[in-house]
C-alpha cells in the first residue's frame, strides 16, 4: 500500500516534488475573516481528481475583498479663495524669475553718457598738450585770420624746470605761493619776433578773445592730460613790447566745467573779434579767467631748477616790468 494511502484525509496533497507550502495558509488568515468575492469573480469547479481521491487542484481560497475606497472629506468653503491665492502667488514667482532672466541675459539698453568734447587728444603729455594746441589755435581769428599760433611744453624754460611762485595781491595778504604740481606751459604768439600780433590794433575784445582761448586750452589739459593741476598761458604783447602778462588755472577753479560737456561751458562756434562781447559764455570767461598776472622767469629756483614768478597786474606795475625788461635786453645786447 501507498504511503499516501495513511495520510489524514485533511492533510495536505501529497508533494513529493516540494512544491507545496510548508505551512497550511489557512492558519495565517485571522479566525473571524469572512470570505468576499467580489461581484465578478467566478468560482472554477473542477472535477479533476488524482487516482488516490484527491483533488489535483490548490485548495479553494477565498477570494480577496475589494480595497474599501476612502470617503472623500467635505471641502471647505474656502478651498477656492486658497487655490486662488497659491496660483497668484506662483505666478508672481514665475514673473520675477523671468524678469531676472531677462536683465541677466538681455543686454543693457542704459544710454552712454555723451563724450565731455567732439574732440580729444590721442597722446598724453607735452604731445597730447601739442595737438591741443595745434587744435584750438586755428579757431581764434580777427577779420578772418588766425590771431596766433601756440606753443606747448610741460612747466619749463629750455630744459630748465620751472616751480610757479605765485603772489597774491595785497588785498589778499601778498602771500608768496609755492605751486610744484603737475603742469603744462602754453604760449600765444604772433607772428613778430617778440610774439606781438602783426594785425589789427589790440584792443579789449582782441584780449577777450585771447583769454576764452586760454580757458579752453586749460579746459582741455585737465581733462585729458593725466595729472595736470596747473595750466600757465603767456599772453601775446602789444607791438614793440616783451611778453609780461600770464593768465594762471588751477584744476579746482574749474571743477565744475570739467564735470560737464565743453558746450555747456564755451559755446560750440568760437566767436571772433568783432562778436566776442556778444557770445552766451562771455560771462564766464571773465569769471574764470580773471586771473592776469605778469610773469617774470627766475634762475634761482628749487632743486638747481627756475622759477616762474606770477605777480598781480596792474598798469604801473606792467611799465615798471617793460623798463627793467628792456635795459636787461640793451645790456645783453640783445
Amino acid at each position: 500500500m501507498s504511503e499516501s494511502h495513511d495520510r489524514p484525509q485533511d492533510a495536505r496533497p501529497w508533494d513529493p516534488a516540494g512544491t507545496q507550502p510548508k505551512h497550511d495558509p489557512d492558519a495565517l488568515l485571522p479566525d473571524t475573516l469572512e470570505p468576499v468575492l467580489p461581484p465578478d469573480a467566478e468560482v472554477v469547479e473542477s472535477d479533476a481528481i488524482d487516482e488516490d481521491g484527491g483533488d489535483l487542484l490548490p485548495e479553494r481560497r477565498p477570494g480577496a475583498g475589494a480595497p474599501a475606497v476612502a470617503v472623500a472629506k467635505k471641502s471647505s468653503s474656502y478651498a477656492p479663495r486658497f487655490q486662488f491665492v497659491t496660483g497668484a502667488l506662483v505666478a508672481v514667482g514665475l514673473a520675477a524669475l523671468v524678469g531676472i532672466a531677462v536683465l541677466i541675459i538681455a543686454p543693457s539698453t542704459k544710454t552712454p553718457e555723451p563724450p565731455w568734447s567732439p574732440w580729444k587728444p590721442t597722446a598724453g603729455g607735452t604731445a597730447g598738450a601739442a595737438q591741443i594746441a595745434e587744435h584750438v589755435a586755428p579757431e581764434y581769428k580777427e577779420s578772418g585770420q588766425q590771431l596766433v599760433k601756440i606753443d606747448a611744453n610741460d612747466m619749463s624754460f629750455q630744459g630748465i624746470p620751472l616751480t610757479v611762485a605765485l603772489q597774491t595781491a595785497p588785498e589778499q595778504g601778498g602771500r608768496i605761493q609755492i605751486h610744484n604740481e603737475k603742469g603744462v606751459l602754453y604760449q600765444l604768439c604772433g607772428l613778430t619776433s617778440t610774439c606781438a600780433i602783426d594785425q589789427g590794433k589790440p584792443s579789449e575784445e582782441r584780449f577777450l578773445l585771447l583769454r576764452r582761448a586760454a580757458l579752453e586750452l586749460a579746459l582741455y589739459s585737465f581733462r585729458y592730460l593725466k595729472d595736470v593741476k596747473q595750466v600757465v598761458v603767456l599772453t601775446p604783447p602789444a607791438k614793440g613790447e616783451l611778453p609780461t602778462v600770464a593768465l594762471y588755472f588751477q584744476r579746482n577753479e574749474v571743477r565744475d566745467e570739467l564735470d560737464r560737456p565743453l558746450t555747456s561751458s564755451l559755446a560750440p562756434h568760437t566767436p571772433s573779434v568783432e562778436n566776442v562781447t556778444g557770445s552766451p559764455d562771455t560771462p564766464l570767461v571773465k569769471h574764470v579767467a580773471h586771473g592776469q598776472y605778469l610773469f617774470t622767469l627766475n634762475g634761482q629756483g628749487f632743486n638747481n631748477g627756475g622759477l616762474l614768478v606770477l605777480k598781480p597786474y596792474s598798469p604801473a606795475a606792467a611799465k615798471e616790468l617793460q623798463k627793467e625788461l628792456k635795459a636787461r635786453q640793451a645790456a645783453s645786447g640783445g
